[in-house]
């Protein structure tokens, strides 16, 4: 009876799951930059408790979600094709050089549009990404901001 109760407790969840709208002014959680700098960048993350947190990028929503994945309980992207808030779990990302803060990824619902736009790079999904590789994005801004080398 437990576990029945348990997954219909999930299945209601997931069916109600759903991003809030971005507040002007909300910062980014991970590096204190305004969240709505480019909207078709801005994501969000639901925790546990109910509360949301909201950050500039993908990479920052994806970094803070690994580095709290006890703590989160959805992360939401928008579809780099479409704009739509989408599960970011669960998307698919293609890397690129132009995000709000240089290196980002670009989130997309489908494998066949992230293909598409990806032309031949690599198409990751969030369960491949890690945590190291976030904060490499990190390190190689673009924008004239410090280049790290290697």
């Amino acid at each position: 009876m437990r576990a029945i109760l348990s997954i219909l407790g999930i299945f209601v969840a997931l069916l109600f799951a759903q991003p809030t709208e971005v507040p002007k002014g909300a910062k980014c959680v991970v590096c204190g930059m305004d969240a709505l700098t480019d909207p078709k960048f801005t994501s969000q993350i639901k925790l546990k408790n109910g509360k949301y947190l909201f950050t500039e990028s993908p990479k920052h929503a994806l970094r803070y979600w690994l580095e709290n994945k006890d703590k989160v309980a959805e992360v939401w992207v928008k579809d780099f094709s479409t704009g739509k808030w989408i599960d970011g779990k669960r998307a698919y990302y293609v890397l690129i050089e132009e995000g709000p803060m240089g290196k980002d990824l670009a989130p997309f619902k489908s494998l066949l549009s992230a293909k598409k736009f990806a032309k031949g790079k690599k198409v990751y999904r969030a369960s491949e990404l890690t945590l190291e590789f976030l904060k490499e994005l990190d390190m190689d801004m673009g924008h004239g901001g410090m280049k790290h080398s290697h």
